[in-house]
């Protein structure tokens, strides 16, 4: 939901060339105060309905695209600090043939006393699926296609603790998933133990989880100062509506600190661990920009990373980024080596009001180098 709003600048980008000689938009678009293009003024008034692009470059799945259709349920800018309460539904597909459709609400209650996030969506997922790091010896760039359909749902609410930037919470999942391997016969006769459960197969995936946040960032849109952090306990149980039983810890935080008037230094760690019989799709993976989402998955992950921010002009900044993360496992299947990542971007200040950045960046992974388009931070707490 919270990429929802990324997203909702935009869409002025596509039609600003025809409208461009309207005065109502200069006056709208245009700062007074440097004569840029700025977008401040219209969110901060925006209600209702808004249609927005979505732009997908992910490297596991390909580029492609769809549109959203948001809601919004009262002005983004009228209650200073509190973000809104809004509603989405959205339809992206990608070149690979994976495809997505659905509908969410983020619900911003009591002064922003309790926050509740709920969506509900189906789709089809055409990814590589490259194992456990370290089973039987398979290489990183030696993947098996599989197709996953799921339906998905999603409840959280969380609860400020007191006055204070803590937020405690709970939350309920379930995933209903039909799995298929594209395993060719040569490869099943090559890794006979492989681990896969089946060519193909059903499950089913559902959770409570507990949650603690922590959130101090002076900005939900492109930070400058203060911490997010976030600790959450996920019990998976046939109980609640799943075929197997186990655990998965997380603890994620991200950091930023004003160096001086122009640079701003913001880090990022993240560990998750799991506990017992899961599914394929359930294990933690290395998730870095220019890495493959699910490339390097274990029992345990770990990942740093770091990025630099130079504001050279009020409107421009040049980003620099990298990190490390590594894929743990126990017994024989052995550990991933540390995958590395850097890269490169640029961000313009589309609304100085909200401080909310837009831009491109450039990934080197172990293997590939992939583009995204930013929106905001580059980061966000899983």
């Amino acid at each position: 939901m919270s990429k929802c709003l990324k997203y909702l600048h935009y869409v002025l980008f596509l039609f600003i060339p025809y409208v461009a000689h309207a005065s109502w938009l200069t006056d709208t678009f245009i700062d007074p105060s440097d004569g840029y293009f700025d977008t401040s003024n219209w969110l901060l008034e925006k209600e209702g309905f808004l249609p927005v692009p979505i732009i997908i470059t992910e490297p596991a799945i390909g580029y492609g695209g769809g549109v959203a259709l948001v809601y919004f349920h009262d002005k983004l800018g009228a209650k200073k600090g509190i973000p809104p309460s809004v509603s989405a539904i959205a339809a992206a597909a990608t070149e690979n043939g994976t495809w997505f459709i659905g509908g969410g609400h983020l619900g911003i209650w009591n002064n922003d006393k309790i926050r509740y996030t709920g969506g509900l969506g189906a789709g089809l997922v055409k990814m590589e699926y490259y194992g456990l790091s370290g089973v039987n010896g398979r290489k990183k760039n030696n993947g098996i296609n599989f197709e996953t359909e799921a339906l998905f749902l999603m409840q959280e609410i969380q609860f400020r603790l007191g006055s204070s930037p803590f937020f405690a919470g709970i939350s309920y999942t379930f995933a209903d998933t039909q799995n298929t391997f594209r395993m060719t016969r040569s490869e099943q006769i090559q890794d006979p133990d492989s681990q896969l459960p089946g060519i193909k197969f059903n499950s089913r995936s559902a959770a409570l989880a507990l949650m603690l946040n922590y959130d101090t960032r002076d900005n939900i849109f492109t930070p400058s100062k203060g911490i997010a952090a976030e600790v959450k306990i996920m019990d998976f149980n046939k109980r609640w509506g799943g075929d197997q039983n186990f655990k998965r810890y997380g603890a994620s935080i991200l950091n930023y600190t004003p160096l001086n008037e122009t640079l701003v230094l913001g880090l990022r760690a993240d560990a998750e661990v799991i506990k017992g019989d899961a599914p394929f799709y359930s294990y933690p993976f290395v998730d870095m920009r220019g890495v493959k989402a699910m490339q390097y998955q274990g029992e345990k992950t770990l990942l740093a990373e770091a990025e630099l921010r130079w504001a050279f002009t009020p409107r421009w900044s040049l980003v620099g980024f990298g990190g490390a993360g590594k894929a743990y496992n126990s017994g024989n299947k052995g550990d991933s080596d540390i995958v590395y990542s850097k890269g490169l971007g640029i961000r313009y200040l589309i609304a100085s009001k909200l401080g909310l950045q837009t831009g491109i960046d450039i990934a080197k992974g172990p293997d590939d180098t992939a583009i995204y388009i930013q929106f905001g931070s580059s980061w966000s707490l899983k």
